[in-house]
């Protein structure tokens, strides 16, 4: 994350006058309008903010010191810089708060690069960060001003301390508050100043967007935050520490009553109002969850053994985009379900989504369940999977790399056909076969690393991949379909290590101009067995 040198700049609503820029709040230096001291008084060190000589004339300014005195002392958080005491005289005007023995969080990143590429740091840091929007917000009161310099970090343990309120909105003086543009949401910048909580929201995203979180599941709220409108926002900051699992924690003794009443409502009204009547699932009902980061639709598979499967939207349903999450489990009348199996077509033709996580719960992924996700890069496939159908990654152009699972022993029929930027596969032990063009049509391909376990390879399963030039077929295989290279145009060998000529019928086309290389003590078998007599056959030669 770069640091942001960029100004906060204060105006007026009303545009009955606009105040003069002042710069962000460093701990290092003072601002146009500002000095900042390190006090000591009764044994602890205090952070002063105070008005500089030339500005005291100014009553604007004396107000915007007034204002973040008057929020900042109401607020009760762990995570927001503790406000002491306001001294307005006529010759000085100050705010008197804790000093936070930290950086600011453009700081810290500079220091700790990779930091927050460990997700639970990101959680940790997100949580605490919507707790202290929370508390605000509680106050009816935005900040407007998130940005990395407004946060610091502890030295201890690296908590979160939102610190600078001199650019928020409270209803009680709606004339005042500010921005930095870098940072700022669309209706800061606008003209309208149409703000609310989603503004803050959204200054979160960037802010977010700042650290690249390479996990689906925080880029993902990233670019739920940065939406232009903000109805597809999160719409609160509470949405969004319900997805993050944070609810209850570090809100103070009155946010947990006020959640635990909640709770004890909640539960009376389901008990006794609406509870649902789970007797009316069973197996095939199809549901819609909204919980998730994305809208998903789920069919039931067993209501005995608590299944459900990801199904394709409907006709009149929003298409999956961007990076989309699958959850390991959802909630439906009151019943949880976990995700055992993504369904035919689930995802197919889905062009815009750009990433899929697929959580460890499934074990199935059926036919054509990806097809043409022209957009996706990367997969990897959990080790709970065990079963794949027909067709499940095909035509998926912009795939480069993929993660295979032990535990799925057989690729299937055409798998991955027509991938074409597709460059390297390596298959683990475990896997047993491989169906009919799974590879075929994959024009990049040019590293092919193949298990011990590997038994039967079958028809075209390389066909027309231009860019192999070699590739070893291991000892154990048995059968070796038609085709299998065919149009390889830049083969040059094949390696075969069964000392057992495996059964072929023809596997390269009249093109092929290189040689198949076979053990040493075999070549004489090889050489009266059908299939493989009229190839260029040269031994292995042993090292």
């Amino acid at each position: 994350m770069e640091q942001d040198y960029s100004e906060s700049s204060f105006f007026s609503v009303s545009g009955a006058h606009q105040a003069e820029a002042v710069q962000q709040l460093r701990l290092d230096s003072g601002s146009r309008k500002h000095l900042f001291y390190k006090v000591f008084r009764d044994g602890e060190y205090f952070f002063l903010k105070s008005l500089r000589p030339e500005y005291m004339q100014q009553t604007f300014c004396h107000e915007v010191l007034q204002k973040e005195y008057a929020l900042g002392s109401s607020l009760n958080c762990d995570y927001i810089v503790r406000y002491r005491e306001l001294i307005d005289t006529p010759n000085e005007c100050s705010v008197l708060m804790d000093y936070v023995n930290g950086v600011t969080l453009d700081e810290f990143v500079s220091k700790h690069p990779d930091y927050f590429s460990q997700a639970n740091n990101l959680r940790k840091f997100l949580s605490q960060l919507c707790q202290a929007l929370h508390e605000l917000h509680s106050h009816q009161a935005l900040h407007l001003d998130l940005k990395p310099s407004n946060i610091m970090l502890t030295n201890v343990n690296h908590d979160v301390r939102l610190i600078d309120l001199g650019c928020s909105y409270m209803d009680a003086r709606p004339d005042l508050m500010g921005q930095t543009t870098a940072y700022a949401a669309p209706e800061q910048k606008d003209g309208s100043y149409d703000v609310d909580a989603r503004t803050d929201i959204y200054s979160l995203g960037k802010i977010l967007e700042g650290l690249s979180p390479q996990q689906p599941f925080y880029r993902k709220i990233m670019a739920r935050c940065l939406k232009e409108r903000k109805e597809e926002r999160f719409q609160s900051v509470e949405e969004l520490l319900t997805l993050l699992g944070e609810h209850n924690a570090g809100g103070g003794r009155k946010w947990f009553l006020l959640v635990l009443l909640f709770v004890i409502v909640a539960f009376i009204s389901w008990q006794y109002i609406w509870k649902p009547d789970a007797s009316l699932i069973v197996d095939g009902t199809e549901f819609k969850d909204t919980t998730c980061l994305d809208t998903f639709y789920f069919r039931v598979l067993s209501v005995a053994d608590h299944s459900a499967a990801v199904i394709p939207v409907p006709e009149d349903g929003f298409p999956y985009e961007k990076d989309i999450v699958i959850p390991e489990s959802v909630t439906f009348s009151g019943e949880t379900f976990y995700i055992r199996e993504i369904a035919a077509n689930a995802f197919r033709e889905c062009s815009l989504i750009t990433n899929i996580h697929i959580p460890p719960t499934i074990t199935t992924i059926h036919n054509s369940a990806l097809r043409n996700c022209c957009r996706i890069t990367g997969l990897y496939l959990p080790p709970s999977l065990r079963n794949l159908y027909y067709e499940p990654f095909a035509s998926c152009r912009s795939l480069t790399n993929v993660s295979w699972p032990a535990s799925a022993i057989r690729v299937p029929r055409n798998c991955f056909v027509a991938c074409v930027s597709l460059r390297a596969i390596s298959l683990p032990e475990g896997v047993v076969s491989i169906g009919q063009d799974a590879f075929a049509g994959c024009d990049s391909l040019e590293d092919v690393q193949l298990p011990n376990t590997i038994q039967r390879i079958d028809r075209g399963v390389f066909y027309q991949c231009r860019s192999l030039r070699t590739i070893t077929l291991p000892a154990h295989v048995k059968v070796l379909g038609e085709y299998l290279f065919y149009k390889c145009e830049s083969l040059e060998e094949i390696k075969v290590l069964a000392k057992e000529p495996p059964k072929i019928s023809t596997i390269v086309d009249n093109s092929f101009r290189g040689v198949i290389r076979v053990p040493k003590a075999s070549l004489s078998k090889y050489q009266r067995a059908k299939g493989w007599s009229e190839l260029n056959l040269q031994p292995i030669e042993e090292e």
